[in-house]
């Protein structure tokens, strides 16, 4: 019996594989995100007196900010995969100790009560993303190769008979 061939993957001009998709709410929580962040900054900044435009500015830039690094980190990591999830928790940890540690900061605090709650927010997120994504790749199905139509490829060395130059050759 006949099967089909694996589809190849979809790629870009320069060989790369295709992009993932972003879906709508991979853009909209980023931006709510951001606005919610923005706000609060600001609010922590003016100390109960009124709104000036310092604290607007404050706001704005931060939202900002943190709307596009939520954004680009949500990407980045979307495209690694099941690959490097130490180095993707980290990312995620550094980047929530760093947006809890600056908004305590605003505050009339130590800053080593910034620092040290930043750390352990990052800590905390660091185990969290982590097992997220270890999970994920240890309790994902694994179907083995399969044809086009969703059909077992008939055997592993059908499915990678030729070899060149040490590589194994889909056939």
């Amino acid at each position: 019996m006949a099967h089909a061939a694996p589809a190849p993957a979809r790629s870009t001009r320069a060989g790369r594989p295709a992009t993932p998709s972003v879906s709508t709410t991979a853009k909209v929580l980023p931006v709510v995100a951001g606005a919610l962040y923005g706000f609060w900054a600001a609010n922590i900044q003016r100390f109960g007196h009124e709104v000036t435009g310092g604290n607007i500015l404050l706001g704005f830039v931060t939202g900002i900010l943190v709307a596009a690094l939520w954004f680009a980190l949500h990407r980045w990591s979307a495209r690694q995969g099941p690959r490097h999830m130490g180095l993707r928790a980290l990312a995620w940890a550094a980047f929530a100790g760093i947006a809890v540690g600056f908004l305590r900061s605003l505050g009339n605090d130590t800053i080593l009560w910034s620092v040290v709650l930043g750390a352990i927010v990052a800590a905390a997120t660091f185990v969290a993303v982590y097992y997220r994504y270890y999970s994920a790749t240890e309790y994902a199905p694994d179907h083995g190769p399969q044809g086009a139509a969703g059909a077992p490829a008939a055997s592993p060395a059908a499915a990678t008979a030729g070899t060149t130059a040490g590589r194994r050759v889909r056939v």
